[in-house]
């Protein structure tokens, strides 16, 4: 898909956990990005401010946005939203039972 709006991220993104809950799954990356200025001299449309850059993946295909510094928090409260809203079909690792075994160092007294 590329490099979509952050409301169509937002989206793309549920649906992506929709997908993915029965089977398979979906890697979400976050990293800071800062937009190189072209060769060519033009001012680059993005600004010299740093931003975030978000991509979401399943198999070959990625979604990916681009939110400036002063938008963070609004869209991780809505990102947050989602996640809280996809994880409930979570299962919990089952933890093996062990046996405790007498050690072989010490005998016993009778």
């Amino acid at each position: 898909m590329g490099r979509v709006s952050q409301d169509g991220f937002l989206t793309a993104l549920d649906k992506c956990f929709v997908k993915v809950r029965t089977n398979g799954s979906l890697f979400v990356t976050m990293k800071r990005y800062v937009p190189k200025p072209s060769k060519k001299g033009t001012p680059n449309p993005e600004g010299s401010e740093p931003l975030c850059l978000i991509r979401a993946k399943i198999g070959n295909t990625a979604v990916s946005t681009v939110v400036p510094l002063k938008d963070v928090p609004k869209f991780q409260e809505a990102y947050g939203t989602i996640l809280k809203g996809n994880m409930d079909g979570l299962k919990k690792p089952e933890k093996e039972k062990r046996k405790k075994q007498p050690k072989e160092g010490k005998e016993a007294h009778d």
